[in-house]
């Protein structure tokens, strides 16, 4: 489907509003961190209704002697990698608006 037209990447880009190439790809990176940051938000979201506790309460009973339970086990560890993603993502948008 050629209509005799010659594309450009940076033809195509400006069609689209960005000045130059790095501008685009500062904007696509933002949206697909912000595409995770929901995502991650939402799976803490989750576990603190699943569980009715703050991280720090979970913690708590997670590193509680005496005390195993493999799903507050599984469940904890994945709340504090969402939670340690989330402050991850936070500092790259941080960087992305002042680049």
């Amino acid at each position: 489907m050629n209509s005799g037209t010659s594309y450009t990447i940076d033809g195509i880009l400006q069609s689209l509003g960005y000045v130059d190439p790095l501008m685009a790809a500062r904007q696509q990176a933002r949206m697909i961190l912000l595409g995770r940051l929901s995502r991650y938000q939402a799976a803490v979201q989750a576990l603190q209704s699943k569980w009715g506790l703050s991280l720090a309460q979970m913690r708590e009973k997670y590193e509680a002697t005496g005390s195993e339970d493999f799903d507050a086990d599984d469940d904890y560890a994945q709340w504090q990698w969402y939670t340690d993603a989330i402050a991850a993502i936070e500092s790259q948008l941080n960087t992305l608006k002042t680049a």
